[in-house]
């Protein structure tokens, strides 16, 4: 698998009556033995140090924070950059969402990838923030087909906006570990 860090895939946009705008400070920490990524958006954008690349023109950095700005549709949006991490590998960020996610309404941060574009089929594995049961969920895809690795805690999510942090860790043994803190407050579940 060539393995490239996905971020940001925002699916089913309809039902909001107003531009919402997901809010996404990255502060991405991809780390392994020989390399690590970290972007926190100080350079007022996305495409330097590290150029990120897809579908540029649905986002913008503002207040160091990559925010998705599309309309009320039923369409996604994503951002990627090339990657290795996978093996004895973790991923930071927090996310703020400006309306309570669903099963038709989330956002999908992809941890690796074997494709950039997230449109396609890909294989790979996932952090999902919404669903039926309102909770953050580990998934891995291949092709069509999810599977989820780490199924979240019920009713994390349902709140009327989202403020969450959330740390992922994959060991040389394909152990993952998912840790996530709503509200940002430093409690890790």
């Amino acid at each position: 698998m060539n393995n490239n860090l996905q971020i940001c895939r925002f699916s089913n946009l309809k039902s909001f009556t107003a531009k919402v705008f997901l809010t996404i400070a990255l502060q991405i920490v991809s780390q392994q033995m020989f390399g690590q990524l970290f972007d926190d958006f100080s350079d007022g954008d996305f495409t330097n140090s590290p150029e990120w690349s897809g579908l540029d023109s649905k986002f913008v950095v503002e207040s160091r924070q990559l925010k998705l700005q599309e309309s009320p549709v039923n369409d996604f949006a994503y951002l990627t950059i090339p990657s290795k991490a996978i093996n004895q590998a973790s991923w930071e960020f927090f996310v703020s969402l400006e309306f309570n996610p669903s099963s038709t309404n989330f956002a999908r941060i992809y941890l690796v990838s074997d494709q950039p574009n997230l449109h396609d089929l890909v294989n790979g594995y996932f952090v999902q923030l919404g669903n039926t049961t309102d909770d953050v969920s580990l998934y891995k895809q291949s092709g069509v087909a999810y599977t989820k690795i780490i199924d979240g805690v019920d009713k994390r999510l349902d709140l009327p906006t989202i403020t969450i942090r959330i740390k992922v860790s994959r060991d040389a043994g394909g152990l993952w570990e998912l840790l996530v803190d709503v509200g940002s407050n430093g409690t890790y579940v």
